[in-house]
């Protein structure tokens, strides 16, 4: 019984410490024919259905100049309008995932080939409080605990 006990803080270490080889990371790949075809995945090769597109123009970067969501297959097409140049920025989202990719705009139309995409993080784990050091500090605060409760007993 009282070895069980111990194990308690181990077992709590261990289950606090975030693992993200379990996370499945968004990579959006693109195609330029007559529009820009993007098709967003999952580091398991699923597609991004139904994820959240979101595009902002250079010209008003804190507005959204079009919204919409990818396909059954993790695809969206979408044309950048040739008289607003500059950095477009668009942004991929869903449950916790996203991606983001910058496309450069001039007279011309997309500079295809400086299409950037930004170090991206995945919002699931970036937001987890817990860190190694939080994790041992737990278990050991827990083993106190179960301890200081084991010889009062």
């Amino acid at each position: 019984m009282k070895k069980t006990l111990l194990l308690l803080p181990v077992l709590l270490g261990i289950l606090a410490t975030p693992a993200k080889t379990l996370a499945h990371a968004m990579q959006t790949n693109f195609n330029f024919i007559d529009e820009l075809e993007f098709q967003s995945v999952y580091s398991s090769g699923e597609p991004a259905k139904k994820a959240k597109v979101i595009i902002y123009a250079p010209n008003n970067p804190d507005e959204p100049w079009m919204v919409g969501e990818t396909d059954e297959e993790g695809r969206f097409s979408f044309l950048p309008d040739n008289s607003i140049p500059g950095e477009w920025e668009v942004e991929f989202e869903q449950e916790g995932h996203g991606d983001i990719l910058t496309v450069p705009v001039n007279e011309k139309g997309v500079d295809f080939n400086n299409i950037s995409q930004e170090d991206n993080t995945d919002i699931h784990y970036s937001s987890m409080p817990l860190n190694p050091l939080s994790s041992l500090l737990i278990t050991a605060g827990v083993g106190a605990a179960c301890l200081i409760c084991w010889r009062k007993s």
